[in-house]
């Protein structure tokens, strides 16, 4: 049985844009910046969960990202600024992280 997918045989009519700069502009600022913190602040929690003996087995940066989010959007709203700062240290030989709002 041939299954079609309807506007995907046409290799074709696939067309790239060019992204307007001052779209760039903004997302080359906080959210770069914000991404290559969260990507740190993965990479700490990790190294320390297997510090401390804890798996690490299916916590992708997708999730953690997740986890992040929620939390930068309380404190956000809590605290009524736009950034927040996460770290990671061990609490009670467990790896935690701590999530600090950052004002401007």
């Amino acid at each position: 049985m041939a299954h079609s997918y309807q506007g995907l045989e046409d290799e074709d009519a696939t067309t790239i844009a060019t992204v307007p700069a001052d779209v760039m502009a903004q997302a080359s600022g906080s959210a770069l910046e914000e991404s290559a913190e969260w990507r740190a602040a993965y990479q700490d929690f990790i190294r320390i969960k297997k510090q401390c003996g804890e798996p690490t087995d299916g916590l992708t940066f997708e999730k953690f990202s997740v986890i992040l989010r929620k939390n930068r959007d309380q404190l956000a709203e809590k605290h009524g600024v736009k950034r927040v700062k996460f770290s990671v240290y061990v609490k009670e030989g467990r790896a935690s992280l701590k999530a600090t709002p950052v004002k401007d």
